[in-house]
């Protein structure tokens, strides 16, 4: 089961995958029950478990958090992020906001 996918509970690498992901879904409505889109269920899937390590890691025991995490560091990537940022498909560069 996937966590919530809200674009402002995530990382711009994590919405990226997620906004492919989603866009699988609209271009194989049926085929997707079929396991169409299932690369890129697994791929947000590490993705969204690599921002939860990160921040475990890096949330103190006791105090206010002062980090927030807006990127994803290149440490905690996943092997399909690093091909989207060798593409170029992987733009880190832009503010994506909640859509609403």
């Amino acid at each position: 089961m996937q966590p919530d996918l809200s674009p402002h509970l995530h990382t711009v690498e994590c919405n990226k995958l997620v906004e492919l992901m989603y866009r699988c879904f609209d271009e194989h409505p049926i085929k997707r029950y079929i396991g169409e889109c299932s690369f890129w269920d697994e791929a947000v899937w590490q993705c969204t478990k690599k921002e939860r390590i990160w921040r475990r890691d890096n949330n103190p025991k006791y105090g206010k958090r002062f980090v927030e995490l807006k990127h994803l560091p290149e440490d905690y990537y996943t092997p399909i992020l690093h091909k989207l940022k060798s593409d170029g498909l992987l733009n880190t560069d832009s503010n994506n906001g909640c859509k609403i």
